[in-house]
């Protein structure tokens, strides 16, 4: 969830995006696009293995109908909440920003230029970054009826589950997903189901919900994972040299026009499945690695990470418009806008949601704050049970 912040933080430095994101900045930075999209090709693949590893969890501790009143509760439930709060404070801003900065990038432009006809097409409805929720929600709903027919229970996920399989099968069952969708592969934020999300992000949630039952072959794994990322930072300058320098502006509202599928595009999306595949299972290794302790400060850091990113772009939009008036450079601009944004959501996160009903809205948990010997003492509130899974 973190990494997402700094993900769109760094956007509006990239040389790709300069046409389509709203606070684009003249400074740029290849070096910053190119971490960008590399971390892309696994940040959410990896983060819905995760939340399918947790969703099997929850299944087997609470029952089927106890999962899913904990996933509407965690999941759906705030996604109605902060979606239309989120949407017209990202209105506002937008606003803000075309009547006080004279620079605007160019897609402010054209919304600048679509307020003044009366007749044009308005952009459609978004989940905005909202939209990992709307689409956890509905793995969790096919999951469980997977689990409900006992799907689960199959010999085929051993099958599936092989490290041969995994590594060089799997990766193939992504390419058509891919393939129906411009590279690098979009946020499926429409608001509705995206078939082409089900093909590529719920076949990593598919896999999540498998390891928890083999969590050996998480193990069995960790012998190629410097071979995995190697190869994956090989493949990536491939796919990324291949990227277009630019996108241009469409029609707001308009979809933007796939590549053609020609052997060309079919080898890069070949790559991206790969990279997606490979990297997230390295990371996942060495997360159960280095990870798999206890330690409080790592569990501030998890739970607050639910409320930061929610509330984290219209953040970043404020802070790169007034970064619009400077030169400073792209990596310092980034980098202040990362860090403000961090700041704020984390200093809000403990004023405002940690001890609070948003916050028992968010993680199952509420705290009560004491101070001991001088050093503030988080302690979870008694009458509060924890909640078994992240969202």
């Amino acid at each position: 969830m973190l990494l997402g912040i700094f993900f769109h933080a760094a956007l509006a430095y990239n040389p790709m995006m300069h046409n389509i994101w709203l606070s684009a900045s003249k400074e740029q930075a290849v070096s910053l696009e190119v971490v960008a999209w590399f971390t892309h090709l696994f940040r959410m693949p990896l983060f819905f293995i995760i939340s399918g590893f947790f969703a099997h969890l929850l299944m087997q501790r609470r029952g089927l109908d106890g999962f899913l009143r904990n996933r509407l509760k965690r999941i759906f439930l705030p996604f109605m909440i902060f979606l239309p709060m989120l949407t017209l404070t990202t209105m506002a801003i937008v606003g803000w920003g075309m009547s006080t900065f004279p620079n605007l990038p160019p897609v402010m432009d054209a919304i600048r230029h679509m307020q003044n006809q009366p007749d044009a097409s308005r952009p459609p409805l978004s989940t905005m970054h909202l939209w990992f929720l709307f689409n956890l929600m509905l793995f969790c709903l096919v999951s469980a009826v997977f689990k409900w027919l006992d799907l689960f229970s199959k010999r085929w996920v051993q099958v599936v589950l092989r490290p041969s399989v995994l590594l060089f099968m799997l990766p193939c069952l992504l390419v058509p997903a891919l393939l129906s969708v411009p590279m690098p592969h979009p946020a499926p934020e429409k608001i509705y189901p995206q078939l082409w999300s089900f093909g590529f992000n719920g076949i990593f949630f598919l896999i999540g919900i498998l390891l928890y039952q083999q969590q050996q072959v998480i193990d069995a794994l960790r012998k190629y994972v410097w071979v995995l990322i190697t190869f994956s930072l090989i493949g990536y300058a491939f796919f990324y040299h291949a990227l277009p320098k630019n996108i241009p502006l469409v029609p707001l509202g308009a979809e933007m026009a796939h590549l053609p599928i020609n052997a060309q595009r079919l080898f890069l999306t070949a790559i991206e499945a790969y990279v997606s595949v490979w990297m997230s299972l390295a990371c996942l290794v060495l997360g159960k690695r280095l990870l798999n302790r206890s330690n409080r400060h790592m569990r501030y850091i998890s739970d607050a990470s639910y409320w930061v990113y929610i509330i984290h772009l219209p953040v970043v939009f404020i802070i790169q418009f007034h970064l619009l008036r400077v030169e400073w450079g792209a990596w310092i601009e980034f980098s202040i806008t990362s860090l403000l944004t961090l700041i704020i959501g984390f200093i809000s996160y403990t004023l405002f949601v940690r001890s609070t009903p948003i916050g028992l809205l968010l993680n199952g948990k509420t705290y009560r704050f004491g101070f001991r010997l001088g050093k503030l003492e988080q302690t979870p509130h008694p009458e509060m049970s924890p909640n078994n899974g992240c969202p």
